[in-house]
């Protein structure tokens, strides 16, 4: 287990208005992260899974951010496995023992070709990592070879054991394909993002509005074993006159009241 079973983390991406680079090209964010740890702190979050772009480049508000009251149990990386060049993994290695997290977030590429380089480059990854380290596969439809749950299965025996390399699901996945992913591979599902993002028209609702299908993902993923971890990914905002970190944070708050009372509901 990488994050604390039961734990509800922020992605920090959420508050982020440029997560996208739709509002400024270069991808630079506008939201700095230290300038809300306060306000984050009086949450009821158990911690952040820290969108890589909101690693500060200055030492001092590195410092900040590792002495704040709020964990960084997962970083979320964007690395890429299709690089032979392993200077960007080791980075990224880098800033998770600065950080202190548990589990790192990737993705690897969409090239079934490479799939045996993805599984050796992971595993070099695994080695720089610290031994308490996981690596956890967000296996993101469209972008990455590990959509495929039969893929997904054969790259992780490859690469490493269950306790280092594990797994991500997501709340708008179907019935269907979040079963084939418990059969393929289920003992190293260790995380949720909640994430109801619409790609055709890039809005999200409101928790309550999708209540009753966190409802019924919440119990299948419990009757298939699920004891893990949960991010709140996107909140309803973005892409409004609403997208800012103090609208964005306070609609995660809600959405959160919603998502532990839908656990409560589950865990009986």
């Amino acid at each position: 287990m990488t994050v604390r079973a039961g734990s509800v983390l922020l992605g920090t991406v959420a508050l982020e208005p440029n997560r996208w680079s739709m509002v400024d090209p270069s991808g630079t964010p506008s939201t700095v992260l230290s300038d809300w740890l306060l306000d984050l702190s009086e949450t009821d979050f158990d911690g952040l899974e820290l969108w890589e772009r909101h690693f500060p480049e200055d030492a001092d508000a590195v410092a900040a951010l590792i002495a704040g009251a709020v964990p960084l149990p997962i970083f979320n990386s964007y690395v890429s496995f299709d690089d032979p060049d392993p200077a960007g993994r080791k980075l990224v290695a880098d800033r998770v023992r600065v950080t202190g997290s548990s589990g790192v977030k990737f993705n690897v590429g969409n090239r079934q070709h490479r799939l045996d380089a993805y599984a050796d480059r992971l595993a070099e990854m695994i080695d720089d990592l610290p031994t308490d380290v996981a690596l956890l596969c967000e296996c993101h439809a469209g972008i990455s070879v590990a959509e495929d749950p039969a893929v997904a299965a054969l790259l992780f025996d490859a690469a490493g054991p269950p306790d280092r390399l594990q797994a991500i699901v997501h709340t708008h996945e179907s019935e269907k394909h979040l079963r084939q992913r418990f059969e393929a591979y289920g003992d190293r599902i260790t995380h949720v993002h909640v994430n109801y993002l619409n790609s055709a028209t890039m809005t999200v609702p409101t928790l309550s509005d999708r209540r009753q299908d966190l409802e019924v993902k919440a119990s299948l993923l419990s009757d298939l074993g699920f004891r893990g971890s949960w991010t709140i990914e996107f909140v309803e905002g973005l892409h409004t006159d609403h997208d800012e970190p103090g609208a964005l944070l306070m609609q995660a708050s809600k959405d959160l009241a919603v998502l532990r009372q839908v656990l409560d509901s589950v865990a009986r």
